[in-house]
This record gives C-alpha cells, structure tokens and sequence, in this order.
C-alpha cells in the first residue's frame, strides 16, 4: 500500500503491526511507537520493520510518499481494513 503524506500530516495506523515495512520513498518522516523509547527518522530509501505492537504514529517533517508492507499480507486480511480505520479515524 503507497501512502502519500503532506508536510506536517499526522497518520496513525493503530497497534498490532508487527512485520510490516515502512519505507520511505520520497521526503522524510518521523515514525514512533508506544513502547520503543526510539524515535526513527525515515529519508529515502531508509525502511523501518515494526517489531513490536504498540501504536504506531507516522509524522511528515516534509511532503512524503511511503510505502507500507507485510511478507504474507495475504494471511492477515483485516490488515488493510485496520489501515483504513488508522486513516479515517484523524479525519
């Protein structure tokens, strides 16, 4: 799924995603997570793996283009649905 983020945009795609890639295509991005005292600073090129399940909240620091995947997405198919809820609910 390709995600494109203005400058300053708040994304938060919610807990439990652990194995899923973000990558940073164009711009930046800072992502953190509830419960990793990191927080993780994505310029292109640069992925980030979740490893744990807390929530996690993606920051455009400039006009950004992302990508987000899951080896075997196919076996999880409320993942996309929980994506969605993520980008609805800061509506």
């Amino acid at each position: 799924m390709e995600l494109l983020l203005n400058k300053r945009e708040i994304l938060d795609l919610g807990e439990d995603l652990r194995g899923v890639n973000v990558v940073c295509r164009e711009g930046r991005c800072w992502l953190t997570q509830t419960g990793d005292s990191r927080d993780h600073i994505l310029s292109v090129g640069d992925r980030f793996t979740v490893r744990s399940s807390g929530q996690l909240i993606i920051t455009a620091t400039e006009p950004c283009r992302l990508m987000l995947s899951e080896p075997g997405v196919q076996s999880r198919k409320l993942w996309p649905i929980m994506v969605l809820y993520g980008l609805l609910r800061s509506c």
